[in-house]
């Protein structure tokens, strides 16, 4: 979609089209919406970046933790919002065998028991090998402050990821 047919979109479309940029986080969306009219689409990019930015670190944690575990099979079946759906699918974690589920179970355990939060990584792209490294090599980590910072840097990358996915130049 382009910028103009985006600025021309009424409230309730805008924000059905964007309410999970940032995952189960809608009002980001409504604080984006006032804004415009977007000159393009860095700026659209930048609106919700730099609302998310402004936001309390207890805010930032809540949706931090509102991301669904990776591989959890329980989720993908109950259903993810649209967007984690296509992202865990596109990456093959709707279709892990018993091994493989059982693993990331584990992984999301230990990280979520060490850390207080979910393991977040942007995995648009990536293989499931290329995911089960990045959590062993999270989890020798042990400076949550650390951690906790990676985390909201993957939150901003994912939602930066889907609105590229969204809008066209």
């Amino acid at each position: 979609m382009i910028v103009e047919n985006i600025n021309k979109l009424q409230k309730l479309e805008f924000i059905n089209i964007f309410k999970n940029i940032f995952e189960n986080s809608d009002f980001i969306t409504q604080d984006v919406e006032i804004l415009r009219p977007f000159k393009n689409k860095s700026d659209v990019i930048d609106s919700f970046l730099n609302i998310f930015n402004s936001l309390s670190m207890e805010v930032k944690i809540n949706i931090v933790k509102s991301h669904p575990d990776l591989g959890d099979k329980l989720k993908i079946a109950e259903g993810l919002t649209e967007f984690s759906t296509q992202e865990q699918s596109g990456a093959g974690l709707t279709n892990c065998n018993d091994e493989e589920y059982k693993k990331f179970h584990k992984l999301n355990d230990e990280f979520k028991e060490k850390f207080s939060i979910p393991f977040i990584f942007a995995i648009r792209g990536k293989t499931k090998s290329e995911i089960f490294d990045e959590f062993e090599n999270r989890l020798k980590s042990d400076n949550i402050k650390q951690e906790l910072d990676k985390s909201i840097n993957q939150v901003k990358k994912i939602a930066t990821l889907r609105l590229n996915e969204i809008i066209d130049e």
